[in-house]
């Protein structure tokens, strides 16, 4: 295999998903040799090729474990969840799904009062348990991966209760599938919530924009806003429907 090859593979490895431009820049050479690079570890199916960038080849199929998500770009979490914090007020019922960047929202909620948070996520139940000035309801059901409750129990709580507003990631985000998941069991249980709620706020980070994954969960005019690290580009931006805000 080439050095080039096995470069991309290796940053690949760092961080889950890597753009024709961020390679470029970091290999140093043009994004027409990426493209053939890509294509060329496509074809052995080392990668899987995305719009603008390329992830491993099971990535579109196989989540990643929560330990691996949770410590991968820690900064754009936070910062997200800095711009989310903004959208919540003292007595509000808020649906949190499992995902890890929405985990990073949790510790901004401190200076807030009579929240009611409604979760399938055991981190942030674990979390919020000593909060005095927040109710957290978890969902129950099966756990998944040490992380996650799903499965019917999860879905018929979550179906007898009210949200003001819907706090949800991703897997992956792009203006034409809007937003899709590597397993079922996730959109089952974020349609549910989405059903719920009155304002649906999407979580992504820049590097989840241009990914497409097995399972759609919403398209991009059922989501109310997207916050986001940085802004996505001119492409993205003129695709989405001006029905869906854009924050970062």
């Amino acid at each position: 295999m080439k050095e080039r090859q096995q470069k991309i593979l290796e940053l690949l490895d760092e961080n889950g998903f890597v753009s024709v431009e961020f390679l470029s820049k970091t290999l140093f050479c043009s994004g027409a040799t990426i493209r053939r690079e890509l294509a060329a570890l496509a074809e052995n199916q080392k990668i899987k090729r995305t719009h603008g960038g390329a992830m491993h080849f099971n990535g579109i199929s196989n989540d990643s474990p929560f330990h691996l998500r949770n410590n991968r770009n820690i900064s754009e979490k936070h910062y997200i969840a800095n711009l989310a914090v903004q959208y919540i007020h003292d007595a509000m019922t808020i649906f949190i799904d499992s995902s890890s960047t929405a985990a990073c929202l949790i510790k901004y909620l401190s200076n807030f009062h009579d929240l009611n948070i409604i979760t399938n996520g055991l981190q942030i139940v674990y979390e919020l348990a000593e909060q005095q000035t927040i109710q957290v309801f978890a969902t129950g059901g099966q756990i998944k991966n040490n992380v996650t409750m799903h499965g019917t129990p999860a879905l018929n709580m979550i179906s007898k209760r009210y949200a003001d507003v819907f706090f949800f990631s991703c897997s992956g985000f792009s203006a034409d599938h809007g937003t899709s998941e590597t397993n079922e069991d996730s959109v089952e249980l974020k349609r549910a919530m989405y059903r719920n709620s009155t304002k649906k706020i999407l979580l992504c980070d820049h590097t989840k924009i241009g990914l497409v994954y097995s399972y759609k969960c919403f398209s991009s005019d059922e989501i109310d806003m997207i916050i986001t690290d940085k802004k996505p580009q001119e492409e993205v931006i003129k695709n989405i429907p001006s029905s869906l805000s854009l924050v970062y």
